[in-house]
């Protein structure tokens, strides 16, 4: 805990170096999160941050950028799960345990210090923000599900390559959203409410526990489609566009119940 503490404290003011790609998803989150926030949680967020979420989504990538000693923060952004899809875990550097951490901060905020009230406030924005991509699971006995990973055939290299992790990532952050990021987040945000409106209430619901083992029953359900070193088309994984809008609603909803809840 004086780790993590600490560790918020020393970097509240560090300014985001994330990939461009990856802070666009955040920033649709975020913005999604704040068209459905009450104006009491919007001003109180925007007060504590001194801006907005939108440009205070994507910190804790700058902070696993760093490296060095730095560099076990980058199991932060992973979510372990047990063999019966269970968040069990106490492991400080598990998802999260570091988002009910920051969670506790918020709501003693009165008796925490601003810096430390401010870092908190940016790591559960970015951490419900993770929540997004099905590669932030781990489920332990399902090894395919750390990184998310399976066969799959790359037209332009003309070879199957095992790395779903960066096919989640290059496909989603670079072709999905690169279509929209001519636009700001604002207008994705607006698509996907429009998709997804109607499911909000029922996304929204739990806390973040159930949030991580639903990710989990997800990546399960995704899974269960393919045998064990199959080879598996773009075409094919290109049909899953759903399910990732579908993720972005989902933490971008509970973004704004949960900020609601500690702002009420």
């Amino acid at each position: 805990m004086k780790k993590i503490i600490f560790v918020m404290f020393a970097f509240v003011f560090m300014t985001n170096e994330a990939m461009a790609f990856v802070a666009f998803g955040h920033e649709t989150i975020a913005a999604l999160a704040e068209k459905h926030m009450t104006d009491k949680a919007n001003n109180e967020v925007k007060a504590i941050l001194g801006t907005t979420m939108i440009k205070s989504c994507s910190w804790l990538n700058s902070l696993r950028k760093k490296g060095g000693e730095m560099e076990y923060s980058k199991n932060w952004h992973f979510f372990n799960l047990d063999e019966k899809g269970k968040s069990t875990t106490m492991n400080e550097n598990d998802g999260v345990v570091v988002l009910e951490k920051a969670i506790a901060v918020l709501q003693n905020r009165k008796n925490e210090s601003d810096s430390l009230v401010q870092a908190s406030l940016k790591t559960v924005i970015h951490l419900v923000g993770d929540m997004h991509c099905l590669s932030h699971v781990r489920i332990d006995g399902v090894e395919d599900s750390k990184g998310f990973r399976f066969f799959h055939w790359n037209e332009q290299e003309g070879k199957a390559r095992k790395d779903w992790n960066s096919l989640w990532y290059n496909h989603w952050e670079k072709g999905y959203l690169g279509r929209y990021m001519i636009f700001p987040p604002e207008y994705y945000a607006q698509d996907i409410d429009i998709y997804a409106r109607k499911k909000k209430a029922e996304y929204e619901k739990g806390t973040p526990r159930f949030w991580a083992e639903n990710m989990g029953e997800d990546v399960v359900r995704t899974l269960e489609v393919y045998k064990p070193e199959e080879i598996i088309p773009t075409q094919t994984i290109q049909t899953y566009e759903f399910l990732h809008t579908k993720c972005m609603a989902k933490a971008g909803y509970r973004l704004a119940a949960l900020l609601n809840e500690i702002f009420k």
